[in-house]
């Protein structure tokens, strides 16, 4: 199994909501409640800049990018998934130059920062002459190469082939996962690549339509139907790795008492010129992957919306806007310890607000393993509106242990230790 070794999170991708896929859900709903069977029909191959995404009838999905090999011959990068709600998600390399098991393999995803490294032994072939890296990619496999610029993949042939080096950029890749959560009936649940949020990843009633609908045509367990390339027999699909973890569920993707707007241009104008000029945020990519919030009081609106893209820690910024007096539109800033000499800041990760009690939270980890990292919590100011600090947790050991970050250490809190 290809072993990885992370690294560093960073990187952006890009993603841009469509509104025929809201018009489609809404049909989808009415059709599902009204008993009519809904007809799939095949996504045409759709091109997202480099990249590309294709379904099938089954809502079986590929995304792929074309390439030229170090020696001229051409290949093709994949992530695949089927459309059921267990379906696994595999990155396969599909090269000219035959594969065979136990070569050496390598992807190193450029970012904005350090590269991340995936290294390991080809365990299978499949059909086609196509290699997984791992079997069933694991998250940070995924997320690197979702957020990362570009990728390369090396290949160890030995012999007279030497070592091969594939070239792949990734600009594209999120806008074509993204299409495939659509497509796949994902957006918004535990399950999806990309639009990922707090429902859980049950089967609905299409899928189980669909299921049932298209047996006798088997949907594919596995990139292809596997076997071994120096004995030719079927082998099993991959398992899933057991430590592999599931994406957080983001607190600020929590609707329950709020509006959540996917679609940017919902979003106040003013409020939408803040993130964009004053700081620097890629809202068209943001929003439609995590959705914005916004609590109404009377005239007043509270926006919680998304600044950037990221697995771990994703940036939100606050502002409060008066709709009968747009020109009054602030973000909020919000403290640090004073130990830490540091200016007040207006972008939060993993924020969440409280219209209850007017408590704003956020969270930053330390590790993809979300075990540990620091814990904010700010409170409102009756008289200015304004937020102060109120306590500081900071968890320096990423031992493992994961639970809530409220109850990492205490490191700082206004009732001990003052202002």
């Amino acid at each position: 199994m290809i072993a990885y070794l992370w690294k560093r999170e960073g990187g952006f991708g890009v993603l841009k909501r469509q509104l025929w896929s809201f018009q489609k859900a809404m049909i989808a709903v009415l059709a599902v409640c009204s008993g009519v069977p809904i007809a799939h029909a095949d996504l045409q191959r759709t091109s997202f800049g480099d990249w590309s995404l294709r379904c099938r009838d089954s809502n079986y999905c590929i995304a792929e990018a074309h390439g030229t090999a170090s020696n001229g011959e051409a290949f093709r990068l994949k992530v695949e998934r089927g459309g059921k709600p267990e379906a696994e998600v595999y990155v396969t390399l599909r090269p000219q130059t035959p594969l065979s098991e136990g070569v050496m393999a390598r992807i190193e995803v450029s970012g904005t920062g350090e590269n991340y490294g995936f290294f390991g032994k080809a365990r299978q072939i499949y059909e086609g002459n196509e290699m997984t890296f791992g079997g069933v990619a694991d998250r940070p496999l995924i997320e690197n190469l979702r957020l990362g610029l570009s990728a390369r993949v090396q290949i160890e042939f030995g012999g007279k082939d030497g070592t091969l080096s594939y070239d792949v950029p990734l600009t594209g890749l999120t806008h074509a996962l993204l299409r495939m959560d659509q497509e796949q009936g994902r957006i918004g649940k535990q399950d999806a690549i990309v639009a990922w949020g707090g429902v859980p990843a049950d089967a609905s009633l299409e899928l189980d339509r669909l299921a049932s609908s298209t047996q006798g045509a088997k949907e594919k367990a596995a990139p292809a139907s596997t076997q071994s390339a120096s004995a030719g027999t079927a082998l099993a699909a991959p398992q899933a790795p057991a430590n592999d973890l599931p994406p957080p569920v983001m607190p600020s993707q929590d609707a329950a008492s709020a509006m959540l707007i996917y679609d940017v241009n919902e979003i106040p104008e003013r409020v939408r010129f803040l993130g964009y000029s004053g700081l620097n945020c890629q809202l068209d990519e943001a929003v439609p992957g995590f959705g914005a919030q916004v609590f109404v009081a009377g005239d007043e609106e509270t926006w919680i919306v998304p600044c950037g893209m990221a697995d771990a820690n994703v940036p939100y910024y606050m502002a409060r806007y008066v709709a009968s007096n747009p020109d009054v539109t602030t973000w909020l800033e919000f403290e640090t310890p004073p130990g830490l000499n540091e200016p007040n800041h207006a972008l939060v990760n993993n924020l969440t607000y409280d219209p209850q009690t007017r408590q704003v939270t956020g969270t930053t980890y330390s590790s993809p393993n979300y075990d540990c990292g620091v814990f904010e919590r700010h409170e409102e100011m009756a008289e200015s509106g304004e937020y102060e600090l109120i306590t500081y947790l900071e968890k320096t050991q990423c031992d493992g242990v994961t639970g809530p970050p409220e109850g990492w250490p205490l490191s700082w809190s206004i009732d001990e230790m003052g202002n």
